[in-house]
């Protein structure tokens, strides 16, 4: 029975570490739009409660622009936009442990975390 109790600690925690995503191996998505409901925000040294934020990455289509590029939008709950910016040059990636960021594949830039 001991051993048991040993062997299945050991897959539940192995499975546990290999779940959680390393930054270092995380891809970035494309055209992918992610929407999450925040209760509490603050963008620019100004706080905003009970908004809606969208990250929409966008691949380049060769045609118009040859760069990857993040929409971010930032809606009241009354559905009124309060922020709207596109960055480019960047990657949106979406981790395991549900942290968000926008950057390039160094990490240098951080727009949302957990």
């Amino acid at each position: 029975m001991k051993n048991f109790i040993i062997t299945v600690v050991f897959i539940v925690t192995t499975s546990i570490s290999f779940a959680q995503s390393d930054p270092e191996t995380a891809g970035p998505l494309t055209d992918m739009e992610i929407v999450r409901k925040v209760a509490f925000l603050d963008i620019e040294r100004k706080s905003y409660e009970n908004v809606v934020i969208s990250f929409k990455s966008v691949t380049p289509d060769y045609l118009i622009s040859d760069k990857y590029r993040v929409k971010v939008k930032v809606l009241d709950e009354n559905g009124k936009s309060i922020y709207k910016k596109t960055f480019r040059n960047v990657f949106l990636y979406v981790f395991s442990d549900g942290q968000v960021q926008v950057g390039q594949p160094t990490g240098k830039k951080r727009v949302l975390t957990k």
